[in-house]
């Protein structure tokens, strides 16, 4: 008898039969799920990242074809409770964005930014759609495709802007994997809307919301990440403000706030606290929309750490075109600074883009 996780398995049990294309994972219970490693399975989800990376394989035929795979993270409350077990976060430590990468077969394919929006009551979840192609040669004779989610490695200009950990506690919802027939690459299209871009996996920007994911909701965040896959891709961003992330959930230390009454009494302060924040920052004289010409975009490609050379152009007094340039094909942060108001905004506000439309 061999241990398999939670499971035992015999030597007369049969191995699994790899799923068929097109195949849809949507639970950790699936015999086509063979191994989860610092990932907790799910009965309607593939699993929960409980480390500081996690991975699962998964079993299916590709036919000697190349595939797509496209993968479902979300971010809820159960996600910010994972993270707070493991990182401790200090007290008065904000809930920031998370970018995390999404390797497959032990290369990084793309990356996700994500981070859940501050409703009036309570956070909202928030969704992050990634897509990549597996060439032929890379699914082996074995049919297995590994899928791994891990910390991205962060530039200095935006370290301290994005969460540490960001892996933990992450959702995989679901995972597609569909056939590429031939020709199925088609050419440059007519530029996408900012939805449209991110359900489609071509850039992140805090992630989409709704029970599948696929509304966009308010501006959430300043970084922009840009999985497209052409040398030179153009986003038009809108530059606005947003109300600054709540504390961060943190684990109570004392043993009667654990008790029932205890959590009944934080969470109403808890969401006493966002509601007072978000009124603080609708009142607030400083949540006027930034000058796009005071603004400072940085663009990082994150596999080799290069900084990328980025054109600005101005069309709207709060819209603005981005031109970024890249050598090699990958993932790329794209960030907003404005210098001049970096000392004088008060913790009440800051800026946020919004994707407006993408072109590859």
């Amino acid at each position: 008898m061999t241990a398999t996780g939670a499971r035992f398995a015999t030597e007369f049990d049969e191995p699994a039969a790899p799923r068929e294309l097109p195949a849809v994972f949507t639970s950790g219970g699936d015999p086509e799920v063979l191994v989860a490693d610092q990932l907790t399975r799910g009965a309607a989800i593939v699993g929960r990242v409980q480390g500081d990376s996690g991975a699962v394989m998964l079993k299916v035929r590709s036919g000697g074809r190349p595939i797509r795979v496209r993968v479902d993270l979300h971010v809820d409350g159960a996600t910010q409770a994972a993270w707070s077990r493991a990182v401790v976060p200090d007290r008065g430590m904000r809930e920031l964005p998370r970018l995390i990468m999404v390797r497959a077969q032990g290369v990084a394919r793309a990356a996700a930014l994500i981070c859940r929006q501050r409703g009036r009551l309570r956070m909202v979840e928030a969704h992050a759609w990634v897509e990549f192609d597996l060439g032929a040669p890379e699914m082996g004779v074995d049919d297995l495709l590994i899928i791994e989610l891990a910390d991205a490695t962060l530039p200095p200009w935006a370290a301290s802007a994005l969460s540490p950990l960001a892996a933990v506690g992450v959702r995989i919802n679901q995972v597609e994997v569909t056939a590429i027939e031939g020709g199925d690459d088609s050419p440059d299209g007519p530029p996408l809307t900012g939805a449209s871009a991110q359900l489609a996996g071509l850039v992140s920007a805090g992630g989409l919301v709704g029970a599948k994911g696929r509304t966009e909701g308010p501006a959430r965040s300043r970084f922009v990440v840009v999985n497209a896959p052409g040398p030179t891709v153009r986003c038009r961003l809108r530059t606005t403000v947003a109300s600054v992330p709540p504390a961060a959930f943190r684990h109570p230390t004392r043993p009667w706030l654990r008790r029932q009454q205890g959590q009944t009494v934080l969470k109403a302060v808890r969401v006493a606290k966002r509601g007072a924040g978000y009124a603080l920052f609708e009142a607030s004289p400083f949540t006027r929309a930034p000058q796009t010409d005071r603004l400072v975009v940085r663009a990082t490609h994150l596999l080799d750490g290069t900084d990328c050379p980025v054109r600005t152009t101005t069309v709207a007094p709060d819209v603005l075109d981005v031109l970024i340039e890249r050598a090699t094909a990958g993932p790329v942060l794209l960030g907003l600074t404005d210098p001049a108001a970096e000392t004088v905004r008060p913790r009440v506000s800051e800026i946020a883009c919004q994707v407006t439309e993408v072109e590859c």
